[in-house]
C-alpha cells in the first residue's frame, strides 16, 4: 500500500501507483498502473474508500471536479467541519454551501492519504455513499469503465495511435473531447434529431438528461411519453427533479446510433442563477452542458476516456443505452 503525505485534497494517481504488466502488444503498450471496484447499487455506481479507519462508499461522479463527503455523512463519521459562509457548490438541482474537515487518515484504490482538508458539501442523505470521487482525481490520465466488468482502469499509453487504446477489441464509436487540456471534465459533442447537442459524460447522474432548452432547439419529439414524473436522479443539493420523457427520432454518438430514442427532459440547472444587486435578471454562476450522459449510458458501454488523445472511445456492451421512468430504449444500430 503507498503512502502520501499531503495538505489539500488532491490526490496524484502518478505519483502513487506501482506500475502493472501492460495489457497491449507493440508497439503501443497501455501500461495499466491502478483500478478500483466498481459496485452498480440501484442505479448508481459506487466505490469503496476509508476515512479515519470507517469504511464508507462513494459515488463514481466524473461530473463533480471535486471529491467531497456529504454533510450528513461527515458528522455521522464524527468529523469537525467549518465553513465561511461564502463558498457555494452548484449542481444538478440547485447549490450548497461548501465547508472542509480535516482527515486524518483516508484509503482508497490502494492509496493512504494523511492529514489533508477535505471538502464537505451536499444535503444528499442516501444508502448508497456517503461522499464522491469526482474529476479531478479520476481523470488524471486515460481511464476505462467497465462498468460490466465491475472496474475501472488507469492506463499510461506508450506509442499508442487512434483506435489501439480500445484494446478489448470489437466495434466501437469515437467522439472528441471539446473539453481544455486544464478542465477535468468529459464533454463531446453527440446528435439529437440529427444536431449537435453539448453532453458531460456524467457518471455520478443516475439517468442521462436533456435539458428543456436543448429539446426545444433540436426540434419536435416524435411524441411525449411520461408527463411529470418526480426524478430519482437528485444533484448534490439534494433536490428533486420534476421530468418528463419524450422520444426523438435518432440519438447519436459518433457512428453509434439510437433510433426512437426516449430521454427524460429537465430542467437540471435553472437553480443555478445567481440575482445580482441592481439586476433583476438571474446570471448563471457556471457554463453547463446541454446533456447529461449517466450511469445508464456507462452500463451500457465499455468507455475508454482518452485524455493523452483528447477522445472518448465507447463500445455498447448490451441493455438499454437510456433508462428513463417509462419504457426502455432499444439497441443502437448503426448508420
Amino acid at each position: 500500500m503507498a503512502t502520501v503525505t499531503q495538505t489539500v485534497g488532491v490526490i496524484a494517481l502518478l505519483a502513487v501507483f506501482a506500475a502493472l504488466p501492460a495489457v497491449a502488444a507493440n508497439p503501443c503498450r497501455l501500461q495499466q498502473f491502478g483500478e478500483l471496484d466498481v459496485t452498480d447499487d440501484h442505479g448508481a455506481l459506487t466505490v469503496p474508500a476509508v476515512v479515519n479507519g470507517h469504511p464508507i462508499r462513494l459515488f463514481l461522479d466524473t461530473g463533480s471536479t471535486a471529491t467531497l463527503l456529504f454533510r450528513g455523512s461527515a458528522e455521522d463519521l464524527g468529523l469537525k467541519w467549518s465553513s465561511n459562509g461564502e463558498d457555494t457548490v452548484y449542481g444538478v438541482g440547485g447549490s450548497t454551501p461548501l465547508g472542509m474537515a480535516r482527515i486524518k487518515q483516508f484509503e482508497i484504490a490502494g492509496i493512504t492519504i494523511h492529514d489533508f482538508n477535505l471538502m464537505v458539501a451536499g444535503r444528499l442523505s442516501v444508502p448508497e455513499a456517503q461522499g464522491l470521487i469526482g474529476a479531478a482525481f479520476l481523470l488524471q490520465a486515460d481511464m476505462e469503465f467497465d462498468v460490466r466488468g465491475k472496474k475501472v482502469r488507469f492506463f499510461k499509453p506508450k506509442d499508442c495511435v487512434a483506435e489501439q487504446v480500445v484494446y478489448w477489441g470489437g466495434s466501437y464509436s469515437v467522439a472528441p473531447l471539446v473539453t481544455s487540456a486544464s478542465e477535468k471534465k468529459i464533454d463531446v459533442r453527440v446528435a439529437v434529431n440529427g444536431k449537435p447537442v453539448l453532453a458531460e459524460m456524467d457518471s455520478g447522474a443516475g439517468t442521462s438528461t436533456l435539458t428543456a432548452n436543448a429539446a426545444r432547439r433540436v426540434g419536435s419529439a416524435l411524441s411525449t411519453v411520461g408527463q411529470g414524473q418526480i426524478s430519482s436522479t437528485r444533484g448534490v443539493a439534494g433536490e428533486s427533479l420534476r421530468t418528463q420523457t419524450k422520444v426523438f427520432s435518432t440519438f447519436s454518438f459518433g457512428d453509434e446510433t439510437i433510433k426512437n430514442a426516449r430521454i427524460e427532459i429537465a430542467d437540471m440547472f435553472t437553480a443555478d442563477e445567481e440575482v445580482h444587486i441592481g439586476s433583476m435578471v438571474p446570471k448563471a454562476v457556471a457554463d453547463f452542458p446541454e446533456m447529461l450522459l449517466g450511469a445508464d449510458f456507462f452500463r451500457s458501454h465499455r468507455i475508454y476516456v482518452a485524455m493523452s488523445q483528447k477522445k472518448v472511445y465507447v463500445s455498447y456492451v448490451g441493455g438499454p443505452v437510456f433508462q428513463t421512468h417509462e419504457a426502455s430504449n432499444t439497441s443502437p444500430t448503426d448508420k
